[in-house]
């Protein structure tokens, strides 16, 4: 439970500011630390066209929704995707075109090991625990098919007692949607702690895909049925969270080899993704990828001051440590700057600062902060790194990606703005010896 936003007083000792970071937290709705970014990333319609893409459009409410849509949601890790999505998915639910449900794969899942085959039963787990949750008590016909699938194709492949026990329950009929739930948890823990069975439920998910993923619409067909007839909503919509952060050629793996899985299910769907998946050229067009969230700007891209999108940072680092915990307004505004206008590199800061800081965060600790921020590229960054990030200062406007590029978006060294119209490498790696030695660019 969140602390009442007129009541709210950000903390007002370096240690409890530090204690409160955290760079995964993304915040509830209601949730008194949250600032609206969307007019700082000059992307105010990044909401009506998503919207849009699923047959809402939120300025006249007409509704025409596709039989199915996947979505991709780009941006730069810990860019705020999280905490954006969740105000989305607020307005999708008030709507009440739209029964969202949330699944967050890095809770239930194993983001380094993550396959298509165990999201399907993150996503399968989080619908009907909402659904419970609200109320909802559901029939034979609409649990039948994912009961036979469990009870023919994964009872006789399993050799965990309990889970054999559980199968044998549910593919009798007997438990209702608790059953189903708690036979779904067990699978989903399975996976994220790496049982010895994995590979082989893997296997058997695959070889009898078809046959699930029917199991699974079916069971939305027929929940969308039930919502409608409550005038609850007329679509389930599945936000899937925290697979933007598998590795690399499990992101290759999940959006591009298993594409045709993904688009089997036959639901609306968003998937957070990773900024440089959009740009690696291997995405072939079979799931919609042209969302990207725009980064908080902080200048234009003549490097005019961008007034709305510096007033919006501040306003974020300062509901996490209280302005007289700062010797002045330099030192807030100074670690703004050199955050780049990425949320989670202002966190760093901050959390650099608390860590160095006696009595105040005062000129000498925010450069303390920059300069150990900025170590920490020093060691992945190469010298031919350096000439391209100074290349593209020189030149900002998008001139392609290489693969290099793509890594240094990544890694963050290199931000983008504007929706990917503009980069600017990030502000600390200015400060390092290599980008001052690196050649300049060409006029």
């Amino acid at each position: 439970m969140t602390a009442d936003a007129g009541s709210y007083q950000p903390p007002r000792h370096l240690l409890e500011v530090l204690q409160k970071l955290d760079y995964e937290e993304a915040l509830e709705d209601g949730d008194p630390r949250y600032v609206d970014s969307r007019v700082a990333r000059g992307g105010e319609r990044t909401f009506i066209r998503l919207a849009r893409k699923f047959g809402w459009d939120p300025l006249s409410n007409a509704f025409f929704a596709p039989s199915d849509k996947h979505i991709l949601f780009f941006g730069h890790i810990g860019s705020g995707k999280t905490t954006e999505l969740r105000r989305y998915a607020g307005e999708l639910n008030a709507s009440r075109h739209f029964y969202v449900v949330e699944v967050d794969v890095l809770a239930k899942l194993d983001r380094n090991n993550l396959q298509y085959t165990e999201v399907l039963m993150a996503m399968a787990e989080s619908l009907l625990e909402r659904l419970h949750d609200d109320g909802y008590a559901l029939g034979e016909e609409a649990l039948a098919p994912l009961r036979h699938w469990f009870g023919t194709v994964v009872q006789t492949h399993t050799r965990n007692q309990e889970l054999s026990a559980d199968l044998k329950t549910v593919a009798e009929g007997g438990g209702g949607l608790p059953g189903l739930i708690k036979l779904l948890a067990h699978f989903t823990a399975a996976f994220k702690i790496g049982a010895s069975q994995k590979t082989e439920w893997r296997r058997e998910i695959r070889n009898d895909f078809t046959t699930l993923a029917a199991a699974f619409n079916g069971l939305l067909r027929q929940l969308e049925l039930l919502l409608s007839r409550d005038q609850r909503a007329a679509r389930l919509l599945f936000l899937i969270d925290g697979t933007d952060k598998m590795r690399g050629e499990d992101t290759h793996k999940f959006f591009v080899q298993d594409a045709e899985q993904l688009l089997a299910i036959q639901a609306l769907v968003i998937y957070t993704a990773p900024l440089d998946l959009k740009y690696d050229g291997r995405l072939d067009g079979k799931l919609d990828a042209d969302i990207v969230l725009p980064m908080i700007k902080l200048v234009e891209r003549d490097g005019r001051p961008f007034v709305t999108g510096l007033d919006t940072m501040r306003a974020l680092l300062l509901r996490r440590a209280d302005r007289g915990l700062f010797a002045s307004d330099a030192e807030v505004d100074r670690l703004v700057v050199f955050s780049g206008g990425h949320p989670r590199e202002l966190l760093r800061l901050l959390k650099l600062c608390c860590e160095v800081a006696d009595a105040s965060i005062d000129a000498a600790v925010v450069e303390t902060a920059i300069q150990k921020l900025a170590s920490e590229y020093r060691y992945f960054l190469r010298p031919d790194d350096y000439t391209l990030l100074k290349a593209i200062d020189s030149h900002p406007a998008h001139g392609g990606n290489d693969q290099r590029a793509q890594e240094l978006l990544h890694r963050l060294a290199l931000l983008q703005y504007n929706e990917g119209t503009w980069r600017r490498s990030h502000p600390v790696v200015r400060t390092l010896e290599g980008y001052d030695l690196a050649p300049s660019a060409p006029a």
